[in-house]
């Protein structure tokens, strides 16, 4: 009898997870498998015939099996129950406990996994499972109960015991009912940390982050764990608190300074929050600790570009090279550094070798800008007009049209600009790209009826469109007389952008317009604060001018031409002005 059940048995359960939930995907695998006997009703009938000769065990082994084949689950489930109560084998009562919960019958699971218990008393996943489907029963007081049985009488560590029971746990859908089970342990145990960081896990994961906050900050007043603080700073994020997020990882960082994990999860939040220098510092001691990961050196050689620490950025990017890793990314990004030194020769050798991946079209259009650059206009048009022949999408014909647009403009051909715009939008009509991009070539060249036609279309499709509301109210208020119509519109725009520069310097110069001077100069102020721009720098200079503040004015000119000189916009300004 025996050796026949573990002919059967063993090597299906030897091959089962351990866990609850992976038992629907054994079950599907099991139904894949050639059935043990042929599944017809004669077969059927000579085992109810024999089964006094086969055994009694064999006779319910192949029943249920035969059944599960058909997909007949009721049948295997009482077959496998009737199997794991005549049996002292764990093994079979187990596998009794995952018929049952494939086949949703949750009271068969129980009474299966209480003898799954009481044949292996010091199993932690039997008790784990009742618990489990006490929760899908929503029988809270019954789960905890299990739970509390198993965390009184285990000899496993708290870490052991309270991340097994987690790993289960965060798996069930009934959050309410986990959350309530695991909020009882942690009242029961308040002293122990591992208790509080499972309640505070499960509570974050039920979306109580405030709850789940309060438990991990109890956890690990009395104990370091793993992964917690990476938790509470993730919960801080999600309640909005940023900095406290940032200065939570900031300690734990220096408190577990070799915990590499922790570093890495830092190092991305200061990404995130926009803190690229301390995030390359970071970056840097993970790298000092993995020399060869590439994306470590990846992302430094980003961070190093972002902090223009064009050297360091080009170290890791040439070792990326030469690792063969990333190729594509480090060479484009090669070629940018080179570009931000304006070593256009050099730059346009890195582009050139850029070629697969979701950079090589960015590079292509990069080649066409150094060529302009470089003053080599005619032969920058001349690649560009050979991408437009191998080019088939929309979106990369936009692109490759504004920078044909962009390059003419930047050399001042405004009507062959205007031109190559034209054209574009006969072949792909209503785009809000090349429109935005025409309406700015023909305010250059004076042409409001063209810009104020292109900006109103953009905002037929998008009324919401700072940019263009932005554009438009702008013209307005400098190059026409229609104040209350700009004033609108800027108000509109600096409603949906309040905090972009560019913006605000235009409701600045409205304002200016209106004669409100005082609020023009204070929100100028605030826009070149954002953006140490020269053409916010005139606007200023001029409204502190005509306030009578000559000697205020003089000194913001003066700064903005130390920073650019020759300036058309600060020397326009001053030969207004200062005679």
């Amino acid at each position: 009898m025996r050796s026949i059940l573990l002919k059967y048995i063993s090597p299906a359960v030897a091959l089962l997870p351990v866990v609850l939930l992976s038992a629907c995907a054994g079950m599907q695998n099991l139904m894949q498998r050639d059935s043990l006997v042929q599944s017809d009703p004669v077969q059927i009938k000579l085992l109810n015939t024999q089964g006094d000769l086969i055994g009694e065990a064999s006779y319910n082994l192949l029943v249920a099996e035969m059944a599960l084949n058909r997909g007949q689950t009721a049948l295997a489930i009482e077959h496998y129950l009737a199997l794991a109560k005549s049996q002292n084998n764990p093994d079979i009562a187990e596998r009794a406990v995952r018929v049952a919960v494939y086949g949703q019958d949750l009271e068969a699971a129980i009474e299966a996994a209480q003898r799954w218990v009481v044949l292996d008393p010091n199993r932690v996943e039997a008790k784990q499972v009742i618990a489990a489907i006490y929760i899908r029963q929503n029988r809270v007081n019954d789960a905890f109960t299990y739970l509390n049985g198993l965390i009184q009488s285990s000899k496993l560590t708290d870490k052991q015991l309270f991340v097994s029971m987690l790993a289960v746990l965060a798996r069930e859908k009934n959050t309410d009912t986990v959350v309530a089970v695991t909020r009882e342990i942690a009242e029961t145990y308040p002293d122990r940390a591992y208790a509080l960081y499972l309640h505070g896990m499960i509570a974050a994961q039920g979306g109580q982050p405030d709850e789940a906050l309060v438990h991990i900050d109890r956890a690990l007043s009395i104990e370091e764990i793993e992964g917690a603080h990476n938790a509470r700073a993730k919960l801080l994020l999600k309640l909005g608190r940023h900095e406290e997020a940032v200065i939570s990882l900031e300690k734990a960082v220096k408190h577990l300074p070799d915990d590499q994990n922790l570093r890495l999860t830092y190092a991305r939040l200061l990404v995130d929050v926009k803190q690229y220098e301390k995030a390359r510092v970071e970056f840097e001691h993970l790298h000092d600790a993995s020399p060869d990961d590439a994306e470590l050196l990846y992302t430094l050689g980003l961070l190093s570009l972002e902090s223009q620490r064009l050297d360091d950025a080009e170290k890791y990017l040439l070792k990326l090279v030469k690792m063969n890793k990333r190729e594509g990314e480090a060479q484009y990004y090669l070629g940018r550094i080179n570009e931000g030194r304006k070593h256009y020769d050099d730059a346009i050798e890195w582009y050139e070798q850029v070629h697969d991946g979701q950079y090589q079209f960015d590079a292509r259009l990069r080649i066409a800008d150094m060529l302009g650059q470089s003053g080599r206009t005619e032969e920058a048009i001349d690649y560009l007009e050979l991408m437009l022949k191998g080019s088939q999408s929309n979106g990369s014909l936009v692109r490759i049209y504004l920078a044909q647009g962009e390059l003419l403009r930047s050399v001042k051909k405004y009507q062959e600009a205007l031109s190559v715009y034209d054209t574009a939008l006969g072949i792909i009509p209503g785009n809000n790209d090349l429109l935005y991009a025409r309406a700015m070539t023909a305010e250059r060249m004076g042409r409001v009826d063209i810009l104020e036609a292109d900006l109103k279309a953009i905002l037929k499709t998008e009324p919401d469109n700072a940019h263009a509301l932005n554009a438009l109210g702008f013209t307005l208020a400098d190059q026409t007389d229609r104040y209350q119509e700009a004033y609108q519109l800027l108000k509109r725009a600096i409603e949906i952008m309040p905090e972009d520069a560019a913006i605000i310097d235009s409701f600045g110069w409205i304002n200016y317009r209106l004669g409100h001077h005082d609020e023009a100069i204070m929100l100028l102020r605030r826009a070149l604060s954002r953006l140490d721009d020269s053409e916010i720098a005139a606007h200023l200079g001029e409204v502190l001018w005509v306030s009578g503040k000559h000697d205020e004015a003089r000194k913001v000119w003066t700064r903005a031409l130390k920073k650019s000189p020759n300036d058309s916009f600060i020397e326009d300004a001053m030969r207004k002005f200062i005679q």
